[in-house]
């Protein structure tokens, strides 16, 4: 009986050997088949793998430029070298400061800049709202009533004509300027109050 046994282990043990000897064998011709496929394959995500890091090695030495010339700017306006590296690093950033900016000094000039060079369609529409504003003309808030692309500030936009409209003792006008503003709106208040103004 231990004689069988033995005899099956060994014959289990070779069988075990031969599986790994074919499996070896099978290894070694795929490689061979398939050698320049899987050397370029290697040599692809290698490849791929550096340049993923230098792009993100490169952002993350922009974003700390950018940054660095912002804090720059806050501190001094007129900082042209931190403007530049701030522009060349990140052009979003950019544009939010020169936006912030032009909101503290109300500069039109830069507000026309933004709306005709940013990429950040919010921007543009913010701006257009503060230059519309700042113009205190009816024309230029109806403008960005009318064309606003996002709408951020039309509430704000339809408050600013009724006022406008009241200014100018038309009323009636005033009334459906103040009726467009939105139920949901943190102005719809004020639009309220004025509407009981405008009717006494």
């Amino acid at each position: 009986m231990s004689i069988k046994e033995n005899l099956n282990a060994v014959k289990e043990e070779l069988n075990t050997e031969e599986q790994f000897l074919e499996g070896l064998i099978r290894a070694e011709r795929f490689y061979k088949k398939y050698k320049k496929r899987l050397i370029a394959l290697a040599v692809i995500l290698i490849v791929a793998f550096v340049g993923y890091s230098v792009k993100v090695y490169i952002h993350t030495s922009n974003l700390k430029s950018a940054n660095i010339a912002y804090l720059k700017l806050l501190k001094n306006p007129n900082d042209i070298k931190a403007e530049k590296v701030l522009k060349n690093k990140d052009i979003k950033l950019y544009y939010a400061y020169k936006f912030q900016f032009a909101s503290k000094n109300n500069n039109k000039t830069i507000f026309k800049n933004i709306i005709k060079n940013s990429n950040d369609g919010y921007l543009k529409d913010l701006s257009s709202y503060q230059l519309a504003s700042l113009n205190g003309s009816q024309n230029a808030i109806q403008s960005y009533i009318n064309n606003s692309k996002y709408g951020l500030l039309k509430n704000f936009a339809l408050l600013d004509d009724a006022y406008l409209l009241l200014k100018n003792n038309k009323s009636n006008q005033a009334k459906i300027k103040l009726s467009l503003i939105e139920v949901d709106s943190p102005l719809a208040n004020i639009a309220k109050n004025l509407e009981h103004f405008v009717k006494k």
